[in-house]
């Protein structure tokens, strides 16, 4: 009974989340500092947190502990993007980080099962984009230094939870079904959002 009651508390966590208004995008919310900043942003910015939970997904339903070269893979990718962020700024890659979110949300769907060398290299990619995505241009400074570093943290801590979500009692049949499920609806959602997006421009 709990497993069920935390997989609906996921589910509407997850669509209360992705429902936030476009125009949070990038922008700092004023009174917290940049850490904070940094921590709340992979939440707060829709693109970002569908394809967190799609990597977190696509990993865990892989096996967590046969692919842990993957982990060390997104870990060095994400850094390697934060640090691009510090020097490039917001660089404006919201689209491309939802057609990856879509891509890995329909593998997470169809269930593919992927070597160690693609898993990794998915991972990699999906780590950079979240990286170089998490600037925040109007923190100068050392809230600019805390808001990456924060962002960074809540990356990894936010993929280990959905990793470990999809990961723990893989082999039970409901469990498969429920990540293929999610893994739809996230594909949706970013084929919708990418949608606004390109129609906006």
């Amino acid at each position: 009974m709990i497993k069920p009651m935390r997989q609906a508390a996921f589910s509407t966590g997850f669509f209360l989340l992705t429902a936030a208004q476009p125009a949070w995008s990038h922008a700092p919310i004023e009174g917290l500092g940049g850490f904070y900043n940094g921590m709340l942003h992979p939440i707060l910015v829709p693109s970002q947190l569908l394809l967190l939970i799609a990597a977190g997904m696509l990993f865990g339903q892989q096996g967590a502990s046969a692919n842990q070269p993957a982990i060390a893979a997104f870990a060095s990718a994400t850094l390697a993007g934060l640090i691009a962020a510090w020097f490039v700024g917001e660089p404006g890659i919201e689209s491309f980080v939802l057609i990856i979110a879509l891509l890995i949300s329909v593998m997470v769907a169809a269930s593919l099962r992927l070597s160690l060398t693609i898993c990794a290299a998915i991972l990699a990619v999906a780590g950079f984009m979240l990286g170089i995505d998490s600037s925040q241009d109007a923190l100068l400074g050392t809230d600019r230094f805390g808001s990456l570093l924060g962002s960074g943290i809540s990356i990894y801590l936010i993929f280990l939870f959905v990793m470990g979500w999809a990961d723990s009692d893989h082999d039970r049949d409901w469990q498969k079904i429920g990540v293929r499920i999610i893994g739809s609806w996230i594909a949706a959602s970013s084929l919708l959002m990418l949608a606004f997006s390109l129609s906006a421009r």
